[in-house]
């Protein structure tokens, strides 16, 4: 049988858009008629659940006390549908569990959904935590969301050393312009010699949705609405670009 593909999203600072990004590309994946599940592993403050208004009982941090107490029976207990072939399992809803999870019980839970869908999207946050790095060692692609700001072009360039003293290919860098109207202060030129790396995707500044609270409040995800994807082609087709590079085969 084969396997999910397993892709982390991340950022080196917060403020770039990155769940948003990450429920964008599970639409993308959706539409592509592909199994997906997305993982708040933002254990302390994802929002995810929120975003999609889907209720819960059991969460994260449910799995992880089942799992160490070896009551867990079967990982449907803990995952909840949203549409379109997309199914998420929530951060804690209580943040004060979040310091309480062992990051090793992310092994046991990827070896038992990974069978079982086409795409894996772990949503983490911004921090180098025990957590985030196993889900990097388990991913085969870890995308880095970024935008045109001082701190982040120096934090990705700290980043990209990194992947590079490790050897590692699986980063991919995502400049997403949709987080502001305005461009940044720096040229793509300027980004790309900062970083020292080229950018591998850029989401066009039009994808900008002045809508946004609007399609929180109802728990819409942008591109599975067929106005926005009419609306918003450009941005659309870098997004199934992106899908298309990460479900191809090494």
């Amino acid at each position: 049988m084969k396997k999910a593909k397993i892709i982390t999203v991340t950022s080196v600072k917060g403020g770039t858009g990155k769940t948003t990004f990450a429920l964008n590309l599970a639409a993308t994946f959706a539409l592509k008629k592909k199994r997906v599940l997305v993982i708040d592993t933002d254990l302390a403050s994802g929002d995810i659940a929120a975003r999609l208004d889907v209720g819960y009982e059991k969460d994260l941090y449910h799995c992880y006390e089942d799992i160490r107490n070896h009551t867990f029976d079967q990982v449907e207990d803990y995952v909840r549908p949203y549409k379109d072939g997309i199914d998420i399992i929530p951060a804690p809803k209580d943040p004060r569990y979040a310091n309480r999870i062992d990051s090793s019980f992310l092994t046991y839970l990827l070896s038992k959904v990974s069978l079982k869908y086409e795409v894996i999207i772990l949503d983490t946050n911004h921090l180098l935590s025990s957590i985030n790095l196993l889900a990097f060692d388990y991913s085969d692609y870890i995308l880095f969301i970024m935008n045109n700001e001082c701190m982040n072009l120096k934090g990705m360039r700290t980043m990209s050393a990194i992947f590079e003293d490790m050897e590692s290919d699986k980063m991919k860098i995502v400049l997403n312009d949709s987080t502001r109207k305005e461009s940044g202060e720096y040229s793509i030129a300027d980004m790309k010699n900062i970083m020292k790396r080229e950018i591998d995707f850029r989401i066009p500044s039009s994808f900008y949705q002045k809508s946004y609270n609007k399609y929180t409040i109802d728990g819409k995800i942008f591109l599975l609405e067929s106005r926005v994807r009419q609306k918003c082609k450009k941005a659309y087709k870098v997004y199934s670009l992106i899908a298309d590079v990460l479900l191809k085969e090494d």
